[in-house]
């Protein structure tokens, strides 16, 4: 199983907590997580970003993606995409779906139509949500309408107390991640 994680705009394989991520999914057996410095980090074009992700770095069923903030954008887009198999596990962190107003995030290309969501939903067998109910970059009233949208049986929302925009490692997404790689290994039917 690979998960692949998708950083924010402007950072790098080493910023927030994506090492602390990666060296914790090195515990996990038969697991391989792909961190990677992406190109055009500082504008994080959708145009850029979704072909370095299926070309370069390659998902398929046995992928979980985690995307952050700019990078939880490129992962809804993915989830949408009928180019894109079916992802074992989407985990979203600090995602918006307006570009809030904000040049940067327009010109990222993620917003500039409307979102597929019953695409999304059908995009991976779980998704997951998470949102700082303090986050100053994303109000949290984004990720509430996230989660209304993708609401149902394959999808979990976490409204985190405290977490501001996920700057730093917190324990609930490993959870998240262990029970999508349980439930995902598991023959058809078991429980």
């Amino acid at each position: 199983m690979r998960i692949v994680l998708i950083p924010g705009m402007g950072c790098t394989s080493q910023s927030n907590w994506y090492p602390w991520f990666q060296a914790e999914m090195a515990k996990r057996p038969s697991v391989q997580c792909i961190l990677r410095d992406f190109p055009d980090r500082n504008k994080c074009r959708e145009s850029i970003w979704i072909p370095f992700i299926t070309k370069e770095i390659g998902v398929d069923e046995n992928t979980i993606v985690v995307g952050h903030s700019s990078g939880a954008a490129c992962a809804m887009r993915l989830l949408e995409s009928s180019d894109v198999p079916k992802l074992r596990g989407v985990v979203l962190v600090a995602a918006a779906h307006t570009d809030l107003g904000d040049e940067s995030e327009r010109r990222s290309e993620y917003f500039n139509r409307p979102w597929n969501w019953e695409g999304m939903k059908m995009g991976a067998t779980k998704i997951a949500c998470f949102h700082g109910d303090d986050d100053h970059l994303i109000p949290v009233d984004e990720a509430r309408f996230i989660a209304k949208q993708l609401k149902g049986e394959n999808f979990e929302y976490f409204e985190m107390q405290g977490k501001s925009h996920f700057f730093y490692p917190w324990n609930e997404i490993l959870d998240v991640v262990d029970d999508m790689i349980l439930n995902n290994n598991k023959p058809e039917g078991g429980q």
